[in-house]
């Protein structure tokens, strides 16, 4: 028996899971949430479009005021897009964590990725401000490096997402998708069940065998 997740379900069990490590995760969680991010972040994106067009617009026309708004909107919209990028940090590891446990995978490829992003952002912020030309051959090869190891990660981790849960139960726990997943899973799942449901579920299925 088949149990999808909602699109309003997807929101709720993501801020709910916010430091679950544990567990496993559909694929339709996870990428009804990536389109809640998309959601979230685009009256940000927009604000910091036209921001720059009205800056770039501003400064062309010598208009201090139509610079002064436009610089002000991206500066609005970089603020609303860091708060929600740190705010949003931890829950989305821990998705992408429960995600590779649904395909029987372990967790250390994400905690790879997770650790390659902060060394490689410490480094690129190092070389941004020792050699902001990029002069030195090593700085360049250095940046390039860095590139294809996030592309490499990223493109693994955009596969292992897109793969269907398995559908035995491993030791992240039984299936969300599969099996009898309904009872294992009442207290992550519980606020979409019917009380009456549960009730019903938990009864025996052959009553005359009991007598």
């Amino acid at each position: 028996m088949e149990r999808k997740v909602s699109f309003l379900q997807a929101l709720k069990l993501f801020w709910k899971n916010y430091v679950n490590f544990k567990g496993r995760s559909r694929r339709s969680e996870y990428w009804y949430m990536t389109l809640w991010h998309m959601i979230f972040m685009i009256p940000a994106l927009i604000l910091l479009v036209i921001g720059i067009i009205m800056l770039i617009s501003g400064i062309s026309s010598y208009t201090g005021e139509v610079t002064t708004i436009g610089g002000i909107l991206i500066v609005i919209s970089l603020i609303y897009l860091v708060i929600y990028a740190l705010a949003t940090l931890i829950p989305c590891w821990a998705l992408l964590v429960r995600r590779f446990h649904d395909t029987g995978r372990k967790m250390l490829v994400p905690v790879i990725y997770f650790g390659v992003l902060i060394v490689t952002n410490i480094i690129v912020t190092l070389i941004n401000a020792m050699d902001p030309e990029y002069v030195n051959v090593s700085s360049i090869i250095t940046l390039m490096l860095i590139y294809i190891i996030y592309m490499v990660l990223g493109i693994y981790c955009l596969v292992i997402c897109c793969l269907d849960s398995e559908r035995k139960s491993n030791k992240y726990g039984m299936s969300h998708k599969y099996g009898n997943h309904i009872l294992s899973n009442a207290n992550v799942y519980g606020d979409t069940f019917n009380p009456k449901e549960k009730e019903h579920l938990r009864q025996p299925k052959n009553k005359n065998k009991m007598n």
